[in-house]
């Protein structure tokens, strides 16, 4: 039986390529997710296993509280003050010890006046005080420089000189919390032997000037510390903490340069655990495509070898060693297949490095990392899913009876309507309670997860029941246009319901998430504007350039912005991470007096204006849940200043606001709060009578010394908003395509294959005067029926869920439902073209057939 099952596979190898195809995008799919994470992991263990290879220990303030975004300096601590420094020093077995600052943003402007980099969007751009003690920074001045050696002197790292074509001696503009300023570039450094720090820019500056920027006058974000010869790191840890204790600093966290590297490499890991799942969700959704087409492929050849297999059974095969034969094929296919996928997928993983480098996010090293899961998985999920597939055909072909040898039909398995139909009906029945409980019951995530997953499988289930009937009704108009070559088509489509259903099955699920992202998306995007032009009355927003956090603008450009003659009021927004009543989140500031003039909060007690340092303005929903009312005290934690209280202030009765997070409190709570103070964005009201063109010509002049200041009314800034969320959308479709096109490729596998078993009716219609043209437009009409079906039904669960996704939502601000109509018309146009294309192959080998050849076919 193992010849029999060799020698099947290499007469109809041309029948499993594209079989062998799906399962090979969705292991390397799955593959290059492990290999590339794997690499940016490696990549930035070796980083920071660099930064603090020198370093012995390290004193930091205690941690504020945790956020969940994973990465370096995630965690908030409270700056130390500078002479913990000295007394650090004199620590027993201590041979070194220097503070040293974290800038959030600074940002170099080359010759031209165009900032290098974009912060917002990609890698950032750091700024730190200039570390003298060699063992503890591994920037290396590069020939022809010195370290900055006063408040006008900075060193700059080597990939921003050579993208600002910048030399020692020059002079360059940097962009931080201060007011913009020219320093004169001293040095070049290098990051051990790369260019730039993991592709984000670096200034390095005076350390007294560094703390300035900072806003940490006489401070340190932490203290690195080198032991003296023959300490270990433990022993160094231990006299420094001790030291601190005497002087009554004991509240310091002193950890061991090994700590500082675990955690950092952790942080990593956490942060890039998100872009791993989310990945494997879709290479995943794109095997679940794939194992449609395994199973439709060997559904298929089982039916068109029915006499093969009877004739196995009448010389002495039995069910186990047919049943073993076919498993044995699936097998093979899979083992092949997923191999082929995982070196695809080390492919994939090197690509997507080299478009990070493109868009500037150049990382240190070179080459990929293979780890042993990247094989296992995709070797396993790959050749699992093909056998899953192929274990009902497999069935079918082992219960073929002898007597089927001399037939010269296929035997056809009735439709089993009644249990299809309780079965199909139950389980979208419970997928649809199971989905509701979830998102209205509070059920859980996981209730979510599981009723989507049943309705696709009721639907499934219930497809063969539809799908002739569907066909049938989608065929009408192209039977009216193309007479009886349409006619055929859609006879053809609806012939073999079970194959139809299953073949547009694998579309529907792809597609079927396409048009739930679209509905939620844009659903998403209509509330927000209609939130922005309800509760913004500025006429102008002056936009930093990306998203909170990163980057930002000076303090000094609002004020400017205030005192021109024609704006009426003016506030920046800062936003920094908080814990209001031990949940931790962002929080936003305004000026109360002018934000109380731009800002149309519905409140419900209090007004924005009356905010001061120690207030907060909260939303009904919290104050309800928690039986706050004006006056009332909500315990806060900040980095800086750690345990307060902040007072009630204003209650507001709002959805969803154009700010982020859901609590405000006034610039000056802000300026208290936190070190670094960048405005994210700056609203601008003018006064009545001036018309926007004046108020342009006022506000354009102060914006030249900030080339990421952008200038934007409110409908460019809507523009701008829709832009960062579109961007999201399209890499979003961009890994929706791959089980797209799995599906597509299911769809020509289908046809070519049934061309196969009706290689005689097509000779006979040939022989009947029917010309090579009108075969390919037979084939390729029946294939734009089946695309159709599966994207009407797609579209049609993809509505519904996002419908109720909205609905569900309503209190959390989307409270818009758009099914985005030009979307969904572009989906089907596209289903139709793309069946054309899956039909081109089939369709030319169906033409090509010899017409006496094809009669004589049995």
């Amino acid at each position: 039986m193992f010849k029999v099952t060799w020698k099947g596979l290499i007469a109809h190898k041309l029948r499993f390529v594209l079989t062998g195809i799906a399962v090979i995008l969705g292991v390397a799919f799955i593959s290059g997710t492990f290999v590339f994470t794997a690499t940016i992991q490696q990549t930035f263990d070796d980083l920071i296993a660099n930064i603090y290879k020198g370093t012995d220990a390290q004193v930091r303030g205690p941690e504020a509280f945790k956020q969940d975004r994973g990465g370096p300096g995630a965690t908030p601590r409270p700056p130390i003050p500078a002479s913990v420094e000295k007394i650090v020093a004199r620590a027993p077995g201590v041979e070194a010890a220097q503070g040293n600052v974290q800038i959030e943003y600074a940002q170099l402007v080359d010759k031209k006046g165009k900032a290098i980099g974009n912060p917002g969007q990609g890698a950032p751009a750091l700024g730190f005080g200039w570390n003298p003690v060699k063992q503890l920074t591994q920037f290396n001045l590069v020939a022809g420089g010195h370290p900055p050696r006063n408040p006008d002197e900075i060193v700059i790292d080597k990939g921003s000189a050579d993208k600002g074509h910048f030399h020692v001696g020059d002079t360059g503009k940097v962009l931080t919390g201060l007011p913009p300023k020219n320093y004169k570039i001293v040095g070049i450094a290098r990051f051990g032997t790369a260019d730039n720090l993991a592709g984000a820019s670096v200034v390095l500056f005076e350390m007294a000037q560094a703390q300035r920027i900072a806003g940490l006058p006489a401070k340190f974000d932490y203290i690195g510390i080198v032991g003296k010869p023959g300490l270990s790191q433990d022993e160094v840890a231990a006299n420094v903490r001790k030291t601190l204790q005497q002087d009554g600093l004991g509240a310091l966290e002193v950890v061991t340069g090994k700590k500082l590297i675990d955690e950092n490499q952790s942080q990593i890991g956490k942060a890039l655990g998100f872009l791993n799942t989310g990945l494997l969700v879709f290479a995943f959704v794109a095997l679940i495509v794939g194992a449609f087409i395994i199973y439709n492929t060997f559904s298929i050849v089982v039916a068109q070898r029915t006499r093969e297999m009877a004739l196995l059974r009448a010389i002495g095969a039995s069910t186990r060693q047919v049943l073993g034969s076919i498993i044995g094929e699936s097998l093979v296919i899979g083992v092949i297949a997923s191999a082929m996928g995982v070196f695809g997928g080390i492919a994939l993983a090197i690509a997507l490095r080299w478009v990070m480098s493109l868009l500037g996010i150049d990382l240190p090293g070179s080459g990929a990392v293979v780890p042993a899961k990247a094989v296992i998985w995709g070797m396993l999920v790959g050749i699992v899913v093909t056998l899953l597939s192929s274990i009902v055909p497999a069935r079918n072909a082992a219960r073929v009876p002898p007597v089927a040898a001399l037939r010269d039909v296929a035997i056809e398995r009735p439709i089993r309507r009644g249990v299809r139909l309780g079965i199909g009906g139950g389980l979208g029945v419970l997928g649809v309670i199971a989905l509701l409980s979830g998102l209205f019951g509070g059920a859980g995530i996981w209730f979510v997860i599981v009723g989507a997953v049943l309705i696709f499988v009721g639907v499934f289930v219930l497809g063969p029941l539809y799908a002739r009937f569907v066909s049938s009704v989608l065929g009408v108009p192209i039977a009216r246009v193309k007479g009886v070559t349409g006619t055929l088509a859609r006879e053809n489509a609806g012939r073999n319901p079970k194959r139809t259903s299953v073949t547009a099955a694998a579309l529907m699920i792809g597609v079927a998430l396409v048009g739930f992202i679209t509905v939620f998306a844009t659903s998403a995007k209509q509330s927000f504007l209609g939130t922005i032009d309800a509760q913004i009355s500025s006429d102008y927003v002056i936009n930093s350039g990306g998203s909170f956090g990163g980057t930002g603008l000076s303090p000094r450009l609002d004020r400017e912005i205030a005192k021109l003659p024609v704006v009426e009021a003016s506030t920046p927004v800062r936003v920094g991470p908080a814990q209001v009543n031990k949940a931790v989140d962002l929080i936003a500031a305004v000026d109360p007096v002018p934000a109380q003039k731009i800002f149309a909060l519905k409140s419900v007690g209090g007004k924005l204006a009356d905010l001061t340092p120690d207030g907060i303005a909260i939303s009904k929903k919290s104050a309800d849940k928690h039986h706050w009312k004006i006056g009332s005290t909500i315990p806060a934690k900040f980095a800086k200043t750690g345990n307060t209280s902040l007072r009630v202030e204003m209650i507001y009765d709002e959805k969803q606001i154009v700010l982020p997070g859901a609590n405000l409190i006034s610039l000056q709570g802000y300026e208290k709060h936190y070190s670094q103070q960048l405005d994210a964005l700056i609203f601008a009201k003018l006064k009545p009578g001036v018309s926007p063109e004046e108020g342009r010509k006022a506000i354009e002049p102060l914006l030249k010394g900030y080339p990421t200041a952008k200038l934007q009314d409110n409908a460019q800034y809507k523009a701008d908003q829709v832009k960062n969320l579109n961007q999201l959308l399209g890499l979003i479709y961009g890994l929706l395509i791959f089980a797209v096109i799995i599906a597509f490729i299911g769809i020509a596998n289908t046809l070519a294959l049934s061309i196969h078993e009706r290689t005689r009716e097509i000779g006979l219609l040939r022989a009947v005067g029917e010309s090579r043209r009108q075969v390919r437009s037979m084939i390729r009409w029946e294939s734009v029926i089946i695309s159709l079906l599966g994207t009407l039904l797609g579209l049609a669960i993809g509505l519904f869920f996002g419908w109720v996704v909205v609905v569900a939502l309503h209190d959390q601000g989307i409270t818009t439902f758009d099914p985005g109509i030009a979307t969904q018309v572009a989906i089907v146009i596209f289903a139709g073209l793309s069946g054309v294309v899956a039909a081109i192959f089939p369709a030319r080998r169906a033409a090509k057939l010899d017409v006496l050849r094809a009669i004589s076919t049995e």
